[in-house]
């Protein structure tokens, strides 16, 4: 009866959006989108092939975007002052 009632609902799942995922650093990015592995590579080929799968399925994007205008950077990298204030804007982190 359970089984029944389950198979009558219409879900209507709509596609989702793919998550954009934003690099600044263009040979990462290179990499990311080639067709072949390089066996230079082999440190990194399990997240490689995790990237490639995320990327085929359409799961997410990686779009680059300049190094001051990445808003992750104030928490990874240093950075001058006025770098780190205009980005934390960004993310609505309020600096004292």
């Amino acid at each position: 009866m359970v089984e029944e009632f389950l198979t009558e609902i219409p879900l209507g799942i709509k596609p989702t959006p793919s998550i954009s995922m934003h690099c600044d650093c263009q040979a990462i990015i290179a990499i990311a989108k080639n067709k072949s592995f390089n066996s230079k590579n082999q440190h990194i080929q399990l997240r490689y092939d995790v990237v490639k799968q995320l990327l085929k399925n359409k799961i997410i994007s990686i779009d680059y975007v300049k190094s001051e205008m990445n808003l992750a950077n104030p928490l990874t990298k240093l950075l001058g002052r006025k770098i780190i204030l205009e980005t934390s804007r960004g993310i609505r982190l309020m600096l004292k």
